[in-house]
């Protein structure tokens, strides 16, 4: 009873050891890989249209590193609540049960279970670098002027320069308008005062050299003055010039949308690299992948249903024999003529690794 009890604890440690240090080894090496991964966070952007290999790489490896730390946090996590389980679990009940069908297949199952979900989880890790490469080649084989073409493209459809060129012109000419309105409001009420009162501007300036005066001022006289309405002008040219700047700015704004519209080279360009690459290496984001590299479907998710069922999450006990998931490594696909030849290798390798 004692070696069986420390072969069980044995064996759950040297378990939890093995995915510690799996996981552990794989965020190092895809860390030394991103060392240049802050320059491809903008990758998602125009960045991404330009940078190419290096910046495909390096987003890849950056993207590959956050995931091992989180599996690496993940598996710690699950490690521990394993232990926490097989604490429930008196060691004698885990022995007799270790001895049972069901403890015999599910320990024979486990470490393979183990195996094969990490391989998985390489596969698609070298599934979304091999993409990555091969986006980064094609992009360097793109001349640099059909690039700046398609990134200038939103900026030639929204022309937003002269758009806000339009909109402070427009701004400015009403601040004219605005004070242009407040002197017609005011000569408006100064017409009105000799109609009320009688009092002209001739009778102003008298009243005002008569040496007694102590009511009226120069600027009161000047106020009523008739000759004082031609000072609209000021006002008023400067109002429509800059009205007429805004409708020509709106004008133009719209002339080189319309013409941007109506130029096809930047779609003309995108259609030929689809035929060319069978996807635009210029329209895909980060992390794309045109197609999984195994057959069935089934396999998405393979490798984390694998690893749940094999450190019993989701079960207060281990598993019965009949919960236990065939461990068998999915078909890969063939190599095609019309895959990029990046992709073609890593197919190819798993392939030969199946045989």
């Amino acid at each position: 009873m004692a070696n069986d009890i420390r072969d069980i604890r044995n064996s759950l440690n040297n378990s939890e050891r093995h995915l510690k240090d799996t996981a552990r080894s794989t965020a190092q090496s895809a860390q030394s890989n991103a060392a240049t991964s802050q320059a491809a966070q903008s990758a998602a952007t125009g960045a991404w249209v330009g940078a190419g290999f290096q910046a495909a790489t390096a987003f890849q490896a950056a993207r590959a590193a956050r995931a091992a730390e989180e599996q690496l946090a993940l598996q710690h996590v699950m490690a521990e609540r394993q232990n926490e389980l097989a604490e429930q679990i008196t060691w004698n009940e885990f022995a007799r049960w270790r001895q049972t069908p069901e403890g015999v297949a599910f320990l024979a199952w486990r470490q393979p279970a183990f195996a094969l979900a990490q391989t998985l989880r390489d596969r698609d890790s070298q599934w979304l670098q091999g993409w990555a490469r091969a986006i980064g080649q094609a992009q360097a084989e793109i001349p640099a002027e059909e690039k700046q073409r398609l990134m200038r493209r939103p900026a030639s459809l929204r022309q937003s320069g002269l758009k806000v060129a339009a909109i402070v012109s427009f701004a400015v000419a009403g601040l004219f308008l605005l004070g242009l309105l407040v002197q017609l409001f005011a000569l408006s009420v100064t017409d009105s005062a000799p109609a009320a009162g009688g009092f002209t501007y001739e009778e102003c300036l008298a009243t005002l050299a008569d040496p007694s005066n102590a009511l009226l001022s120069e600027a009161d006289c000047e106020a009523i003055n008739p000759g004082t309405t031609g000072s609209i002008i000021p006002q008023v040219i400067p109002l429509a010039l800059f009205l007429g700047l805004g409708v020509a700015l709106t004008v133009m704004r719209r002339k080189k949308q319309t013409a941007a519209r109506n130029d096809q080279t930047v779609e003309n360009e995108a259609r030929a690299r689809v035929e060319r690459w069978r996807f635009d290496p210029l329209a895909v984001e980060p992390g794309y992948t045109g197609f999984s590299w195994y057959e069935s479907p089934r396999t998405e998710g393979y490798a984390d249903r694998l690893m749940q069922l094999a450190l019993f999450d989701g079960h207060g006990r281990p598993p019965a024999q009949s919960d236990l998931i065939a461990v068998e490594m999915p078909l890969a696909r063939a190599p095609h003529s019309t895959t990029p030849a990046e992709v073609n290798q890593l197919l190819g390798d798993f392939g030969q690794q199946a045989r």
